[in-house]
């Protein structure tokens, strides 16, 4: 089997419908936080059903993790979560223990075996939000990006060290959903949040030295995480 090309901060979620609106809630504030891209497919990615699955599949393949909450039992969780195991993906399972949520179906979980599988549960949307800030930090992206930021610091004040983490989250959340983009948008993109050239070139080199994102040279540069 060739090895699988993924984009390393990118993280895919399935859940039943029902919990959308929470795992919303939760992933926009990791988003503030962190440089993980958390992604869910859902009806607007896709006209029917077959190529909805299509998308699920690219975005599974695609991703560096899955996580899969078994919530309810519900098949397509399942489904999803067995497609993730065929190719190898690392994945984890995530299962409300809450009382309520067990009040709406009479289903056994399909993924029943969780015999040696990581796991997590949850009450409530804080234990949630809890749950997933803990993978947030043990996450390679995650540990890699912090590792640059502290090198990027070294010699810099507070305020200035402040500002470096913004923008280079800024950068990185630039390049959600996309494998690469072009290195003169990124930095209209930045321009445009306030930075200045000069503040936004000295980021994307740093970022670019430790590793964090790939800057090719020439006149169509692009940008992508590594």
């Amino acid at each position: 089997m060739a090895k699988r090309q993924f984009i390393p901060n990118q993280i895919f979620i399935g859940l039943p419908w029902q919990l959308g609106a929470k795992y919303d809630r939760v992933i926009a504030k990791l988003h503030a936080k962190y440089p993980l891209y958390f992604t869910i497919v859902g009806r607007r990615d896709a006209q029917d059903a077959v190529n909805l699955f299509d998308v699920i599949k690219e975005r599974i393949e695609t991703s560096s993790y899955g996580i899969f909450d078994a919530t309810g039992g519900n098949a397509n969780v399942s489904l999803e979560f067995g497609y993730a195991e065929g190719i190898e993906v690392p994945r984890m399972i995530t299962l409300s223990s809450h009382r309520s949520a067990q009040k709406h179906t009479k289903a056994t979980p399909i993924i029943s075996d969780l015999v040696g599988m990581r796991r997590a549960q949850y009450t409530n949307e804080e234990k949630l939000f809890s749950v997933l800030e803990r993978f947030c930090k043990d996450h390679d992206y995650t540990q890699r990006f912090e590792k640059a930021l502290a090198k990027m610091g070294r010699g810099i004040n507070r305020g200035e060290k402040k500002a470096a983490r913004a923008a280079s989250l800024k950068a990185v959340r630039a390049l959600d959903a996309k494998s690469k983009i072009r290195r003169a948008e990124l930095v209209q993109h930045l321009e445009a949040k306030g930075y200045e050239t000069d503040e936004v070139e000295w980021v994307l080199k740093q970022l670019h030295n430790t590793k964090v994102i790939r800057v090719t040279v020439g006149k169509y540069s692009e940008v992508s995480l590594v």
